[in-house]
């Protein structure tokens, strides 16, 4: 359950601004006047040592000189003076703040200072902080804003969607668009740097509330990755939406470690395997985080990602194909029963994207055809592409009444410059897109994948392990090589075991007669490997073989192997005589420990497949049987897996390395950095897996 303080930040029924000014023009007088044009019916106490009235109402110099304790109070006072305000409200009894001042940790080390010690005083009072460098709060439902954001003023429409932001610039925008899109609201608030409340705090609460039915988040980060994702788990329960607009996904934030696994999942990537595997709905522009939000609200979720699409322009229709398919989505087949419901369907083209040709002037036929693929259950989605036309309000009127009719998803985009026509599709609550066409189509993509996650969460779950406790030995084999950065070989295929992967039979050399004794007890065709220490990518370094063959191939790769392994380390070194393991493909899995959200699963195809063309999928440990399964055929690769007629062996192979790796992720936390398994070796029609190479980087 939430807070019941959150509440008090958007029902309050006395709310104190402290350091209020008689000047609409200054963020400190946009609060007053906010309040005061609002609908709120409770008290309003301004606060000001040099006023004795503001707008009509009495001016208190101090807070101590309250005739109450305000259940919310708005500090619009210099950065220097808010701990001593904050301080002087904890001792009146105040139960709830709005620090809207700038000033703290977002300014530097004296700023984070003077914002600990704010956290300290809120602390030892108990008083509950939205900011501070926030804008505020705004409950739309009751007309009651607590705040200066620009937004608070604008004629905002009472609907389902609550929207919380890290950005208070950035919620003003989204108000706006709000308006124009006559989006419905149930409340606003921008958390600024959130020292107390975070973004899951108010998540929480708007989930609670009744008349929220779509929880919009414009995030910078979490501090509490994991809550979040309970959260997003609790929307499902409850038949609620989470949509995400995350900001700052740049490379440059990325964790790097000498582990390719690390290396490759940034920051930004491990935030969208978070979200596509609890079903939060991702958008990357305001434009979809709106359009997506609305969808999301108000209309039903895709059964699949078929999509119609409806144009009136040819060249449109081949525009509207081209970017159906750069998005990995199905132009519907149009069912007979469909076709048969539209007349003049000999002079109408009767394709996807459909076009209305000369049709269009026919009485009754936009009618007609806009039912017919509406109630056509050969097709997902449906999607206007609307330009110049004649009859383009009665076509826009009857494709938005007749997605409405048969419950049918629907989206457009606009060509036009006209309001009247955005207009009828925004009665009915369609997103408009105004010819922002890859917009579009990333938000239809963001919302049938949300479709697609719903269908999948009844499928099977893989049973959860009986033993909770990491299998015996590992603890042991990490302990002992404290003070390393990475796990010696043997050691490495020792933990690896624990977990049921099997490694390519080794035996250590330091010369070369002892590489043949190795070879011989073996069996050949083997390779070798240079083992120094720190050196994580041993084949870019070049102390990895090719296949050797007989005693006199060994010989020879010896010597060139041991110049350049003695070229990287003075101390005593060692070479790894291995069995040569002949397959059709090669896997990589890996883990790396993300700040946020905790141990972080790879896979992907080895080669140029991972680290060339960026084909790789991210999942959180632990791990179901379905998020692996999904995880590993979301890889682009994913068919040449299936090559084989005996390829689902394989795959049940790898889906169980996928799981097992994510138990050790989750055991070893905190004892190990990183895990490479690069590469796994597979042969097609086989069950069998090895592991060829493994790095554990402590």
């Amino acid at each position: 359950m939430s807070d019941p303080r959150v509440r008090l930040l958007f029902e309050p029924e006395s709310v104190a601004v402290v350091g209020a000014s008689s000047d609409p023009a200054k963020a400190s007088g946009l609060p007053l006047r906010n309040i005061i044009n609002s609908k709120f019916t409770g008290k309003i106490y301004p606060v000001n040592p040099r006023a004795s009235e503001i707008g009509g109402l009495q001016c208190y110099p101090s807070v101590s000189e309250l005739p109450e304790a305000p259940d919310v109070a708005i500090l619009m006072v210099d950065a220097k003076l808010s701990p001593q305000v904050l301080e002087e409200c904890g001792k009146k009894g105040v139960k709830a703040a709005i620090i809207g001042s700038a000033g703290f940790s977002e300014s530097g080390a004296e700023g984070a200072e003077r914002q600990a010690q704010l956290c300290d005083i809120a602390k030892q009072y108990d008083i509950r902080v939205c900011g501070p460098n926030c804008h505020g709060t705004f409950n739309v439902l009751k007309g009651i804003p607590c705040g200066y954001d620009h937004a608070f003023a604008l004629p905002l429409t009472p609907g389902p969607v609550a929207i919380v932001s890290h950005s208070g610039a950035l919620l003003g925008v989204l108000g706006h668009r709000a308006v124009q899109a006559n989006q419905g609201l149930s409340y606003l608030v921008s958390n600024g740097n959130e020292m107390d409340l975070d973004l899951c705090d108010f998540t929480e609460f708007f989930l609670e509330d009744a008349s929220t039915k779509v929880v919009a988040v414009l995030m910078e980060g979490l501090k509490n990755g994991p809550r979040f994702l309970t959260l997003a788990e609790r929307a499902h329960e409850l038949g609620k939406k989470i949509v995400v607009l995350k900001v700052g996904k740049s490379e440059r934030g990325a964790l790097t470690t000498l582990a390719h696994t690390a290396r490759m999942a940034g920051v930004g990537e491990v935030y969208e395997a978070a979200f596509r595997q609890y079903g939060v709905i991702s958008t990357d522009t305001v434009e979809t985080f709106l359009g997506a939000a609305q969808m999301a609200a108000h209309q039903p979720v895709p059964r699949g990602g078929r999509i119609l699409v409806m144009t009136s322009s040819g060249a449109g229709a081949s525009l509207m194909a081209d970017k159906a398919t750069e998005y990995g989505l199905d132009l519907a087949d149009i069912s007979e029963q469909a076709q048969a419901r539209i007349p003049q369907r000999r002079t109408a083209i009767l394709t996807n994207p459909f076009d209305t040709a000369g049709a269009s002037r026919s009485p009754g036929f936009l009618s007609s055809v806009c039912e017919a693929f509406a109630a056509d259950a050969a097709n997902d989605c449906l999607l206007m592409y609307l330009g110049p036309l004649a009859v383009r309000h009665e076509y826009a009127r009857n494709f938005a009444a007749a997605s409405v009719k048969f419950a049918k998803p629907a989206v457009t985009i606009n060509c036009l410059s006209e309001p009247d026509v955005r207009d009828i599709f925004q009665a009915q609550h369609i997103p408009v897109f105004d010819g922002a066409t890859d917009a579009c189509f990333k938000m239809l993509r963001a919302y049938i994948d949300y479709g697609q996650f719903v269908a999948g969460r009844n499928k099977p779950q893989r049973a959860e392990r009986v033993n909770k406790q990491a299998p015996a030995n590992v603890e042991a084999i990490v302990k002992a090589h404290q003070g390393a950065s990475m796990l010696p070989h043997s050691a490495t295929v020792e933990l690896l075991a624990a977990y049921g992967f099997a490694c390519a039979e080794f035996k250590l050399a330091s010369n070369s007669e002892e590489a043949v004794t190795a070879a011989t007890k073996i069996g050949y065709p083997v390779i070798m490997k240079g083992i120094v220490p720190d050196i994580a990518h041993r084949s870019d370094a070049g102390l990895v073989s090719g296949k050797i063959s007989n005693d006199a191939e060994l010989r020879e790769e010896f010597a060139a192997l041991e110049s350049k392994t003695r070229a990287h380390s003075r101390a005593t070194v060692e070479f790894s005589v291995e069995r040569f393991i002949p397959h059709d493909f090669e896997v990589i899995l890996g883990v790396k420990y993300d700040e946020t959200f905790g141990p972080v699963i790879l896979c992907g195809l080895g080669g140029i497949f991972t680290e060339v063309l960026k084909d790789y999928a991210l999942r959180l440990a632990p791990l179901r049987m379905n998020d692996a399964e999904e995880m590993l055929s979301s890889l682009k690769a994913f068919a040449a897996l299936k090559k084989s007629p005996k390829g689902t062996a394989h795959i049940d192979s790898i889906v169980d390395g996928i799981v097992r790796l994510a138990e050790l992720a989750v055991d070893l936390r905190g004892k190990i950095n990183a895990v490479d398994i690069n590469p796994i070796g597979l042969t097609l029609g086989s069950r069998v897996t090895t592991v060829m190479d493994a790095k554990i980087h402590l």
